[in-house]
C-alpha cells in the first residue's frame, strides 16, 4: 500500500539559513499565505484539511520565512528500509498490489442526480470508477473498467454472505448515517479509500477472489440491476409476507412442512419458512438450556476456537486504541516541534530587525545578529524534525494497519463460525422430525397388525408418514452435507487465518520497529548538526564544546 505522505521533505540548511527575510510588518494569513501553508507542508489535497483550517499557526503558516522543501532531504530517502510495504518479512495476506494477480483500483467519483418522488426535490448518489487488471483465467479480459455505486457494494457483500456460507468474509464499509456530510469532498475521499480497500481484501481472499460473484462485479457493464448474469446468480427464497401466510396452511397440514433439499441446504434467514425458524429456535433452546446432544470432537474444538477468538478480539481492541494513541502523539509532538521552531523564527526576525535599528556595527546589533542567527538555526531544525515527524507519523499509521484490519475482520470470523452451529441445528431439527415420523409409523404398523384385516385408514396415513420419512431423509442428508461443507471451510479458513495473522504481525512489529529506528536515526542527525554549529564536538561524551567567539 503507498503511503500518501511518502513524499514529504525538508529543506536544506544551508537555504533555510540564507532565506530573505520578509517585509516589516506583522502577519496576517491572507489567501495565497494559505495556500504556501499547504505547500510547505506536503500536503496533498485531501489531507489534515481541519488541522489545516483550525490551526492557522504551524509549521507553513509563515512560509515566507522557510524556503520550499527539498525532496532529497526526505525522511524516505535513500531510506527505504523503513517503508512498510518493502520489508523482508515472510510472505502476508497484505501483499503488494503488483504481486496479486488480480488488482483492483476505485477512483473518479461522479454524482448522479435522479429525479424524487416529491415535486421539485432531487435526489443523488455518486458512482465509483472500478478499474480492474487481472491474469485470473476465468475473466474475459485482462483489464476491465465499470462503474459502480454503493449500493452495488452492499448487493455483493450481501450475496457474498449466502453464496459463501462459512467463509471469513471480509467486511464492507458501512453505510453514512449522517447524511448531510455525504457529499463533501472529505466524505467521498474516505469513502472511495474504503471500498478500494475492501475490495482489495475480497481480492486477496483466495476462493473469493475466483468467485463468479466477483467476476460478474468487475465485469458486467452497465448497472447490475439490469444484468442478467447477475440476476442468476441470486439465490431463490421468498419474502417473509410469503412465509406469514403460509404458516397456518402448514400448521393445518394444508401446505409442505418439510423443506426440499435445496432449503435444507439454505440458512434458514434465507428462506420464508416460518415453520422452519420455530422448529429451529425451538431446537437451540434445547441445546441450550436441556441436555444437549452428543457433539463430535472437531465440533468440540470448534466451539473452544470460537471463545479464544472473542478473547483474541478483546486483546487487538485494546492494542487498536493503544495504536491510535501512539499515532496521535507522535502527531503531537510533530505538531509541537513545528509551533517551537515558528516561535524561534519569529524571534529571528524581531531579533534582526532590532540590530538594524540599532546600526550595523553597534554592540547591541552584534548580539541582536547572534541571537537570531542561533534563533533560526534552532528554529529550522525543529521545524525539519516537525515535517520529518509528520512522515514518520503517515508511516507508522501504515505499519500498524494490520491491528485494525484483523480486528475488523474478528466479527465475520465469528459470524462464519456461527453459520456452521447454524448448519448443525438445521440437520438436528431435521433429524428430530425424522425420529418422531418413524415413531409414528411404527405405532400405526402396530395397531393395524393387531386389528383383524388390517385397517384401511391407519395403511393410508402409514403411507402418508412415509412419504414424509422419506422426504425427511433426503432433507436432513442435504443438511447433513450442508454443515459437512460449513465446517471444512470454517477449518480451512482458520488456518489461513492463523497464517495471515503470524505474517501480518510480523511485518507490522518489523515495520513500526524500522519507522521508528529511522526516525530517530534522522533526529540525531539533524540535532547532532546543530549541536556542532553551536561549537559541540562530534563525538558524543568527549568532553564540553569549545567555547564560542
Amino acid at each position: 500500500m503507498s503511503d500518501p505522505l511518502s513524499n514529504l521533505a525538508f529543506a536544506s540548511v544551508d537555504e533555510e539559513l540564507h532565506e530573505e527575510p520578509i517585509d516589516d510588518g506583522p502577519h496576517e494569513e491572507s489567501a495565497a499565505d494559505k495556500e504556501l501553508r499547504q505547500q510547505y507542508l506536503g500536503y496533498g489535497a485531501g489531507h489534515d484539511s481541519e488541522h489545516l483550517d483550525t490551526r492557522t499557526d504551524t509549521v507553513a503558516s509563515y512560509g515566507q520565512l522557510l524556503a520550499p522543501p527539498s525532496y532529497a532531504d526526505s525522511v524516505l530517502f535513500d531510506r527505504g528500509e523503513i517503508q512498510p510495504e518493502g520489508l523482508d518479512v515472510p510472505e502476508s495476506s497484505s501483499a503488494p498490489k503488483s504481486a496479486r494477480a488480480l488488482q483492483i483500483t476505485v477512483t473518479d467519483p461522479v454524482k448522479k442526480v435522479e429525479s424524487s418522488i416529491i415535486p421539485g426535490v432531487t435526489g443523488g448518489y455518486f458512482t465509483y470508477r472500478v478499474a480492474t487488471k487481472t491474469t485470473l483465467p476465468h475473466f474475459g479480459r485482462k483489464e476491465l473498467a465499470v462503474r459502480r455505486r454503493f449500493r452495488d457494494f452492499v448487493a455483493l457483500a450481501d450475496l457474498l454472505k449466502i453464496t459463501h456460507r462459512g467463509y471469513f468474509i471480509p467486511p464492507r464499509p458501512e453505510k453514512s448515517a449522517i447524511d448531510n456530510q455525504r457529499a463533501t469532498p472529505d466524505f467521498i475521499e474516505i469513502r472511495r479509500a474504503a471500498l478500494e480497500h475492501y475490495l482489495e481484501q475480497l481480492a486477496a481472499h483466495p476462493v473469493i477472489s475466483t468467485s463468479q460473484e466477483l467476476r460478474v462485479f468487475l465485469e458486467e457493464d452497465g448497472a447490475l440491476s439490469g444484468s442478467q448474469q447477475w440476476a442468476a446468480l441470486q439465490p431463490m427464497h421468498g419474502s417473509f409476507l410469503e412465509g406469514v401466510a403460509r404458516l397456518p396452511k402448514q400448521l393445518f397440514g394444508q401446505d409442505r412442512a418439510i423443506p426440499a433439499p435445496f432449503e435444507a441446504a439454505q440458512s434458514t434467514k434465507n428462506t420464508s419458512d416460518l415453520l422452519r425458524r420455530f422448529k429451529e429456535m425451538g431446537q437451540s433452546y434445547r441445546n441450550e438450556y436441556k441436555e444437549p446432544p452428543a457433539l463430535p470432537d472437531d465440533e468440540v474444538n470448534l466451539r473452544n476456537e470460537r471463545l479464544v477468538i472473542d478473547e483474541f478480539a478483546e486483546k487487538v481492541a485494546i492494542a487498536s486504541r493503544k495504536a491510535e494513541k501512539v499515532v496521535s502523539k507522535f502527531e503531537d509532538v510533530g505538531n509541537v516541534l513545528g509551533d517551537l521552531g515558528l516561535s524561534l523564527i519569529k524571534i529571528a526576525k524581531f531579533e534582526e530587525e532590532e540590530g538594524t535599528k540599532c546600526g550595523q556595527y553597534t554592540e547591541s546589533a552584534a548580539h541582536s545578529k547572534t541571537i537570531s542567527a542561533d534563533a533560526k538555526r534552532f528554529g529550522m531544525a525543529s521545524v525539519r524534525l516537525s515535517r520529518l515527524s509528520r512522515t514518520a507519523t503517515a508511516q507508522t499509521t501504515v505499519a500498524l494497519s494490520p491491528l485494525h484490519d484483523h480486528l475488523a475482520l474478528t466479527p465475520a470470523v465469528l459470524k462464519a463460525l456461527k453459520e456452521r452451529e447454524a448448519a448443525l441445528v438445521t440437520a438436528q431439527a431435521i433429524a428430530e422430525d425424522l425420529e418422531k415420523k418413524r415413531k409414528s409409523v411404527g405405532a400405526l404398523e402396530e395397531q393395524g397388525d393387531k386389528r383383524f384385516g388390517g385397517d384401511k385408514n391407519a395403511t393410508r396415513k402409514v403411507a402418508n408418514l412415509q412419504n414424509d420419512v422419506a422426504a425427511l431423509e433426503a432433507a436432513l442428508q442435504a443438511a447433513q452435507a450442508e454443515y459437512d461443507r460449513v465446517k471444512t471451510r470454517n477449518n480451512e479458513e482458520l488456518e489461513r487465518w492463523t497464517r495471515d495473522r503470524a505474517s501480518d504481525f510480523a511485518a507490522m512489529l518489523e515495520g513500526f520497529a524500522r519507522v521508528e529506528g529511522a526516525f530517530q536515526d534522522r533526529s540525531l542527525d539533524i540535532w547532532r548538526g546543530v549541536a556542532e554549529e553551536f561549537g559541540a564536538s562530534q563525538q558524543p561524551g568527549s568532553g564540553k564544546a569549545p567555547a564560542r567567539e
